[in-house]
């Protein structure tokens, strides 16, 4: 007798927020968290399981067969599940969406890491041939070498920037052949030695390791240089010893070259990256390790947060106060906050450190939800930085260089000293102006002005990334008196090397930092110690460590004070101390020079004279008196149409009638802060309250509402809930 039918649940990558029921026939067996293979209109997709059921919930003749279940070794683990329906809950996304953000997309569309793979291989000939052969060819050489110690991937040899041409001279020599291969299943991972370095922690490290005992999140407040990472590393040592898995999330990928090496000094055990500059192979296959267990430490960025364990141990969430950890487009989540409900659902603790948290986390101090763990002095030996505020109201400067300034840093450099120069704005100019009619060059696409490069020698516009070449003559009135206005981290190194000939200027920012392995090598450079002066925006204040910088200086920084978004002082004050926290991180003491027009501002004295714990109590405060995050709960809906009046009349549509929860206010809809980006109007619809379930439930209502108009299939338009923008 034939089995009878089974019926699952299945979530699709679909904008749709539902799941949808297919039928199981025969004994094949599947789960919640098992990928399938179903019909969809005229598609076929890959799903995920997430429920069983016995009987069918619409007619069964309409319900559809299921084409294939995939191999269960991929599949997504309970907490993870359990973890991206509770985020497409509180986000109120498509849980289909959702879940294909959780999983590598190899393994999303039904791929096996563990499937054969090309790997080149030295030949016999190769592993006898003489390397001096190669001195003309060094690449060649490198090669040969790196074959020696091991096979290569075609992703390893991209990540180690080996072109195609190297890769064929050696096997046109017959030195080296591609060969496939399967990847096994690694035992579980075992510690093998620790190198513990020869350094005396303080009592309040001492004091925060020891409290980090139970599944309660931990908020590590220590400021620049008081040694957050060597708490890191002493409460890994003991759960990697027992078999637990470390998961350390870091904001930005141009971190993970330091933190793997800090890692890898410390502890002879497996290491595994997940970021979006691996292959979708190598990706898929660090999870796989992870989830079976062969790996001890899992560094990634924002999505690694999914990444199942088989032996969970604690969640380690570096730079917690971080905006990057926010997704800004599409599924619009936050890893930290996800970090902090994982460790919940898998029992286990959750470390977020910071010198500088988020008035959101130190609030959940407040209320008791995270304990608070603080270090505040450098360790012995070491000196924190002093600071100095130049009022340049009044004063001359020369590209952006006060007099004092300019010879600050020649001694520094004459003593054989590092130099780091902060600004926040890339390019050569942030415009681009005729003399004669004031004509401003703007983007055609977005409400933004025109950024000048010097290297390309066009303009481009930074939201976009639409570029413009024809930069000779005004277009509005044809006159060739154009100029580049204002200062960019091009133009200061331009200068810089004007001013000091005789010194190496790095620029560092994200488009010097472009080329695969460009940071590696900046950093490997500035860490040679000798004299050089580092220019760069905000990539240079995540978490870098620089010994020999002694001056930091910090130009142009006023915008903050003017800006229309709530967060500006906050986001300046995290900037200001993370960057002047890159001077006299070792036995040299630091100085960071910062240059303003608004020197005198009182948040900016208290900031600079009393540290960010006082600065921080103020800002709370304030944000208090106005009602305003954390003390309230938002939530936008935001939309975007070819045509302005398009995304307005929808968002009108939803936000027009009887409120059902009365303690939620909506605003708008209103246009965004810029409101024409890539050709496209944009229009948000806010909503408040101080009571989070009121708001999710009004949210619910509202976007339940917005699924069911004709008109919203002619707009794009999404959710995003705790905003840290209204861009």
């Amino acid at each position: 007798m034939p089995a009878s039918p089974r019926f699952i649940s299945v979530a699709v990558p679909t904008p749709l927020r539902s799941t949808f029921q297919y039928r199981l026939e025969g004994g094949q067996s599947v789960r919640p968290g098992s990928r399938v293979l179903v019909p969809f209109g005229h598609r076929k997709l890959a799903g995920v399981v997430t429920g069983i059921e016995e009987e069918p919930n619409v007619d069964n003749k309409k319900i559809r067969q299921v084409l294939d279940v995939f191999d269960d070794s991929a599949s997504l683990t309970d907490p993870i599940l359990k973890l991206c329906q509770w985020a497409a809950g509180y986000y109120d996304h498509p849980i289909g969406d959702v879940i294909a953000n959780a999983l590598p997309t190899l393994i999303r569309k039904g791929g096996n890491p563990r499937d054969p793979l090309n790997k080149l291989h030295i030949t016999s000939a190769g592993a006898n041939a003489d390397p001096t052969v190669l001195r003309r060819a060094p690449a060649q050489r490198q090669l040969l070498a790196n074959l020696i110690d091991e096979p290569l991937t075609r992703g390893e040899i991209k990540l180690r920037r080996i072109s195609s041409r190297t890769v064929k001279s050696l096997i046109d020599k017959d030195w080296a052949e591609w060969q496939q291969e399967r990847t096994e299943p690694d035992q579980p991972f075992e510690l093998g030695s620790v190198h513990i370095p020869d350094i005396e922690i303080t009592g309040e490290q001492a004091d925060a390791i020891a409290a980090i005992d139970d599944t309660t999140p931990y908020l590590l407040q220590g400021i620049t240089g008081s040694g957050k990472t060597e708490v890191y590393l002493r409460l890994m040592e003991p759960l990697l010893k027992a078999g637990s898995q470390i998961l350390v999330l870091v904001p930005e990928i141009g971190l993970t070259p330091q933190t793997v090496a800090r890692f890898r000094d410390r502890f002879d055990v497996p290491l595994t990256l997940l970021h979006s500059s691996l292959s979708d192979r190598e990706r898929a296959l660090g999870w796989m390790q992870a989830k079976e267990g062969s790996v001890g430490i899992i560094l990634g960025t924002r999505s690694a947060v999914f990444t199942p364990l088989l032996n969970p141990g604690a969640i380690i969430v570096d730079e917690e106060h971080d905006t990057s950890y926010k997704q800004q487009d599409g599924f619009r989540y936050s890893a930290r906050d996800l970090a902090v409900l994982r460790g919940q659902f898998e029992q286990m603790p959750v470390v977020l450190g910071s010198a500088t948290p988020s008035l959101e986390s130190l609030h959940n101090v407040e209320t008791g939800k995270y304990r608070h763990l603080q270090l505040r002095k450098r360790p012995p030996g070491t000196v924190s930085e002093s600071y100095e505020l130049v009022d340049t109201r009044h004063l001359e400067r020369r590209e952006g260089f006060t007099r004092a300034l300019r010879n600050r840093i020649k001694d520094q450099l004459a003593i054989g000293d590092q130099v780091l120069v902060f600004l926040n704005r890339r390019g050569f100019a942030p415009v681009m102006m005729c003399s004669d009619c004031n004509w401003i060059a703007h983007c055609r696409r977005c409400d933004a002005k025109l950024t000048y490069h010097l290297n390309l020698n066009s303009l481009v516009c930074h939201h976009c990334g639409s570029s413009n070449h024809n930069i000779i003559s005004c277009q509005a009135c044809g006159s060739n008196h154009v100029a580049a206005i204002g200062l960019g981290t091009q133009r200061i190194e331009q200068t810089l090397k004007e001013m000091f000939p005789n010194y190496p200027v790095l620029r560092i920012d994200r488009d010097s930092t472009r080329r695969q392995g460009a940071m590696e090598d900046f950093v490997e450079q500035v860490g040679s110690g000798e004299p050089a002066i580092l220019v760069g925006t905000q990539l240079l204040s995540k978490g870098h460590h620089f010994p020999n910088v002694t001056l930091v200086a910090l130009l142009d920084i006023d915008a903050g004070f003017y800006s229309s978004d709530f967060r500006a002082l906050e986001k300046l004050g995290q900037l200001i101390l993370q960057v002047g926290g890159r001077a006299g991180r070792a036995e040299k003491p630091g100085t960071v020079v910062i240059q303003s027009d608004f020197a005198t501002h009182p948040l900016l004295q208290t900031l600079i004279t009393n540290g960010y714990a006082e600065f921080s109590e103020l800002l709370l405060k304030e944000r208090q008196d106005l009602e305003l995050p954390p003390y309230t709960f938002n939530a936008l809906i935001r939309a975007e149409a070819a045509d302005s009046s398009l995304a307005r009349e929808f968002l009108e549509s939803i936000s027009d009638g009887r409120k059902s929860s009365p303690s939620v206010d909506l605003l708008g809809p209103i246009p965004a802060l810029m409101e024409k980006k890539a050709g496209r109007f944009r229009q948000i619809l806010i909503l408040t309250s101080n009571s989070r379930p009121q708001l999710h439930r009004e949210l619910h209502e509202r976007v339940t509402l917005a699924e069911s108009l004709p008109i919203s299939k002619k707009v794009r338009w999404a959710v995003d809930v705790d905003p840290v923008d209204f861009f």
